[in-house]
């Protein structure tokens, strides 16, 4: 039996809520390793399930892993597989089925399950329920259709697809989620620290198709000698000793990329989706008794595999996805006892087309960033600091920590960061937060964001620090939300538009000594040049760091 963390009860009370308010068809999303299945291993005793259950994957791992939560969870609940030959018994109060199987046109498995004799179908990894697969299982079980009284609860760690496909096909609504930042925050989830090891290899030339590198003319790339020799040597250097995993491109690389390393003197199997499964649990169970160091692997390793003492990522696969780089870094994420927590090595080739993912890119900062083994959370906090204290200082740019610092021993407040995306499409003055938000300040304790969720809609929320947070609209492209958000500031605030408007004439003239004066007595350096919009953001800023003054409640719009 499991004893349930408070945000896992939190996620069952949001999903019987939602069922009530009339959302059948939902969306969980938790970071890998708090326990998606653990959740709904809970469903059938937290709902009190008067029917069956139907739990759909896509990988034997996915099915054994849901089985076993399933039997810890709820002992005296009979729980069937349908895949391959197994099969599930018509007494199986719970069945967990492969999608493959299930999804053959004129499969007679499916067919033996009447529309009717599952109450709740969960689909795990539910980045993937768009695909046609698991769309005809679904039909099947009317979930589309509109007076559908089932409950359909997908889950998945991904913050979003690789593609342009939003889950909205498939999902009405996210009814609960928490970022990976609030589980590291939390200590649910290990802290991340990560190493930037730059190559040779050019990328320019490699194809794309569907949002990623075309994996054969990726592998003739980087599947090289002196390629893997850096990455055996990065181990060595960064990691020696401790468990890690090499997520490659193909077969052949994960092959070759094991001898490099078991050439060096360390003990290394590779693994792949293909290969004989009695090969691939040996190689498994012996990382995970320490035996074996570092796995090298292809496709396998991405989804549904748990072991905790992963100590390092070896990111040796270049990808454009954050999709699946999410999922390269999570199944290094689990807390262990002495565990320090999760180095990840990014390897870093040379490409003046393509635009990569790195760690740092998870928490909104640079993909050429180095964290130089530093922290990633507390990096990310330090340039939030930085951000807030400093609106006007230009870090897009920035490489590492050491410069950010160097910078502000020389602040050019005249250098203003304006996102290049936002550039045409407003005269206001958003700024990009380092999660990837995009923030609009207004004065006191205000602000506007404008969020991507899972299902390609983009949040716009008004947050004060004291009445909290309120949703302002909700959009399908990024442009209608920001049209929305600035039409709120526009009719609401209109007495802060000349304030946030980065255009008015008044924000380029010299600041006034009222300006100066405020400043210097709110801790604030002043430099030479400063302008009235610059002055007066740095006001704005400053009072919402100390928040409520016994002087004046907010800065004037003017001085």
């Amino acid at each position: 039996m499991f004893a349930l963390r408070p945000y896992q009860r939190q996620c069952l009370e949001a999903i019987e809520k939602a069922y009530w308010k009339g959302i059948r068809r939902q969306l969980v999303c938790l970071p890998t390793g708090t326990g998606k299945t653990v959740v709904f291993a809970h469903l059938p005793q937290h709902l009190k399930m008067k029917k069956r259950m139907l739990v759909l994957a896509h990988r034997e791992e996915l099915l054994d892993q849901a089985v076993d939560k399933f039997r810890r969870a709820n002992p005296d609940l009979s729980v069937g597989v349908e895949q391959a030959e197994r099969r599930a018994s018509d007494d199986d109060r719970v069945v967990v089925a492969s999608v493959q199987t299930l999804s053959r046109e004129g499969s007679e498995r499916l067919a033996r399950f009447a529309p009717e004799a599952f109450s709740i179908v969960v689909v795990d990894e539910a980045h993937h329920a768009v695909a046609p697969s698991y769309r005809r299982v679904l039909e099947h079980f009317g979930f589309f259709a509109p007076d559908t009284k089932r409950l359909l609860v997908g889950v998945t760690a991904t913050p979003r697809r690789g593609d342009d496909k939003g889950l909205d096909e498939v999902f009405q609504e996210i009814v609960f989620r928490k970022t990976l930042r609030e589980m590291i925050e939390a200590r649910f989830l290990c802290d991340l620290s990560g190493w930037r090891v730059e190559t040779e290899t050019s990328l320019d030339g490699v194809a794309t198709r569907h949002g990623d590198f075309v994996a054969g003319q990726l592998s003739d790339r980087v599947n090289v000698e002196a390629r893997n020799g850096l990455i055996v040597a990065a181990y060595r250097e960064k990691l020696d000793g401790r468990r890690a995993i090499a997520f490659c491109v193909d077969v052949q690389h994960a092959i070759d990329l094991s001898e490099r390393f078991r050439g060096a003197g360390v003990t290394c199997r590779p693994v792949w989706g293909d290969m004989p499964r009695e090969a691939r649990v040996d190689a498994l169970a012996a990382f995970s008794r320490g035996d074996v160091k570092v796995l090298t692997n292809c496709n396998v390793l991405t989804e549904g595999y748990d072991e905790p003492m992963v100590e390092g990522i070896l990111l040796s696969r270049p990808t454009q996805s954050a999709l699946l780089y999410v999922q390269m870094v999570g199944r290094g994420l689990r807390t262990a006892p002495g565990k320090a927590g999760l180095v990840v090595i990014d390897i870093v080739d040379a490409s003046r087309k393509h635009s990569l993912v790195s760690l740092p890119t998870l928490f909104g900062m640079s993909e050429k960033f180095d964290l130089e083994g530093k922290s990633l959370l507390q990096a990310t906090r330090e340039m939030e600091r930085v951000r807030v204290r400093h609106p006007y200082l230009k870090l897009g740019d920035a490489r590492t920590l050491a410069e950010v610092h160097a910078r502000l021993l020389k602040v050019d407040l005249l250098t203003t960061e304006v996102p290049p995306e936002l550039a045409d499409l407003t005269d206001l003055a958003w700024f990009r937060m380092p999660d990837g938000a995009y923030r609009l300040s207004l004065q006191g304790r205000e602000s506007i964001t404008i969020v991507e969720n899972l299902l390609g809609q983009f949040e716009v929320d008004r947050i004060d620090v004291q009445t909290g947070r309120v949703r302002l609209a909700l959009a399908r492209t990024f442009a209608k939300a920001l049209s929305a958000a600035d039409a709120f500031v526009r009719k609401e605030r209109s007495a802060q538009v000349g304030l946030v408007n980065r255009f008015t004439r008044w924000r380029r003239e010299p600041a006034t000594p009222k300006q100066v004066a405020l400043l210097a007595s709110l801790g604030q350096e002043v430099k030479e040049g400063l302008s009235k919009g610059e002055a007066a953001m740095l006001i704005t800023q400053a009072f919402a760091r100390r928040g409520p003054q016994s002087g004046p409640g907010r800065p004037p719009k003017r001085l």
